[in-house]
């Protein structure tokens, strides 16, 4: 074997290895796109309070969670749920 392709093989191995551990170091900290378990029920509850006193955010997430519903009866009853969960508070 040539010291080129030792080199090579050296460098490959160098640069999974340093892959590796920063991929096992990322899933430590970040769960589905976010840093923790706590921005996440932050940010879901951020959600829940936009849906339940912001009429505008409302709306566009009615149609951006029941619009793609073709099915018979279900568009309607997606909708419904977001009186029943997450009832607008005046």
């Amino acid at each position: 074997m040539s010291s080129l392709c030792k080199s090579l093989l050296v460098v490959v191995l160098l640069a999974s290895s340093a892959a590796t551990a920063q991929a096992a170091t990322g899933m430590a900290y970040s769960f589905g796109g976010r840093e923790s378990p706590q921005v996440n029920n932050m940010l879901s509850a951020r959600y829940d309070y936009l849906v339940q006193t912001n009429l505008r955010f409302r709306h566009y997430r009615m149609y951006k969670e029941c619009h793609p519903i073709t099915w018979p009866g279900l568009r309607e009853e997606c909708l419904s749920t977001f009186d029943t969960m997450q009832p607008f508070l005046r």
